[in-house]
């Protein structure tokens, strides 16, 4: 039977979370923005599936990632940073879900920038927390999944394309690959999603 280990509500995490946003965003200085490309809030909703590396389709994952973009310097215009908040949500078959709640930071290039928009390729990490709290195995003896600390470092990889809807704001479609493990455990193995977003940008 699969027990679920999640005994607070999740709207109270998704509250926490954009509060880290907010105090992250409110930190950051406004001074890398520039007339003609300001700051940027957005956020995106995604959905992925696992896991990746060793082809396990047996698992869901769903999230929540709100975010502030800034050009990284005045004269790069292909380039910039990203700060995000991220609350994931892992459904694994037969075994305990569990979330994870963190900040990160990626780096966006934009190659080709035109008047619909642009595409870009992203590369970024960051920490965060995970609720697993006890080793997650599969069975047998195979390495487990999660350590059992609650603290978990991600990173991820992925392309997508900027759509222009609008003055000031933007479609966000993007793929991502995924992979999430506590640093600190040397047998975790970790969780590796392929995960497709959609969000907006303004």
């Amino acid at each position: 039977m699969k027990k679920n280990c999640i005994a607070v509500s999740h709207k109270s995490y998704l509250l926490s979370t954009l509060l880290l946003f907010m105090i992250v965003g409110s930190i950051v200085s406004y001074s890398y923005g520039e007339e003609e490309k300001k700051t940027k809030w957005g956020f995106s909703i995604f959905g992925g599936t696992g896991d990746a590396f060793y082809s396990k389709a047996d698992m869901w994952v769903y999230g929540f990632l709100p975010r502030i973009s800034l050009p990284l310097r005045k004269n790069w215009k292909k380039w910039d940073l990203e700060f995000e908040g991220n609350f994931f949500y892992y459904d694994i078959h037969k075994m305990h879900d569990f979330y994870f709640l963190g900040v990160s930071h990626n780096i966006v290039f934009k190659p080709i920038q035109e008047r619909w928009g642009s595409l870009f390729l992203l590369i970024g990490g960051g920490l965060g927390y995970d609720s697993a709290g006890e080793r997650l195995h599969r069975g047998g003896s195979e390495a487990p999944l999660m350590g059992d600390q609650h603290f978990a470092g991600f990173c991820h990889g992925g392309a997508g394309v900027f759509f222009n809807i609008g003055r000031g704001m933007e479609l966000r479609v993007e793929y991502r690959l995924c992979h999430i493990s506590e640093p600190f455990d040397t047998s975790d193995r970790g969780l590796n999603t392929h995960n497709v977003l959609f969000g907006f940008a303004f």
